[in-house]
């Protein structure tokens, strides 16, 4: 009878360890450049990778030539910035660029850093004039805590 009550308790015991962590869920992001015609906006999935974290997804800059709207070229391309931290240090960043287009992107930040983690992901749309100087202008930055 005690061997029965060993071997059950060892069962349990084999079974919380062999039982896989459960997976973690994708994180959706999106940002925007702020005018009214949102003209820069980028949305996706961040996903923790280890101690890095995958980013994928789309950024638009409109117009686009095959969508109609009521936004008329204004001249700029929106770039998406991405930036990792570990607390107030800055890990890894990756910039997209558009202009008058759809863009997708499919990268990973952190894989080539010293720090060890990654626990906020931060994104920004700024638009920048294509033929002329800045002045460039950003909508509100976006961010993303651990876990992703």
């Amino acid at each position: 009878m005690r061997v029965r009550h060993v071997l059950a308790l060892a069962a349990a015991v084999l079974a919380v360890v062999m039982a896989p962590a459960p997976a973690q869920a994708d994180t959706r992001f999106h940002a925007d450049s702020g005018d009214s015609c949102r003209y820069g906006v980028t949305e996706g999935v961040l996903a923790s990778r280890y101690a890095t974290v995958a980013v994928t997804g789309t950024l638009i800059d409109r117009p686009l030539p095959t969508v109609p709207t009521l936004c008329r070229d204004d001249g700029f391309y929106s770039t998406a910035t991405f930036t990792a931290y570990y607390g107030s240090r800055v890990v890894d960043q990756q910039a997209v660029r558009a202009n008058n287009s759809l863009v997708r992107f499919d990268f990973v930040l952190g894989q080539n850093s010293t720090v060890g983690r990654i626990d906020r992901v931060v994104v920004q749309v700024c638009r920048s004039p294509v033929n002329t100087l800045p002045p460039t202008y950003c909508g509100m930055p976006a961010e993303y805590r651990a876990p992703f």
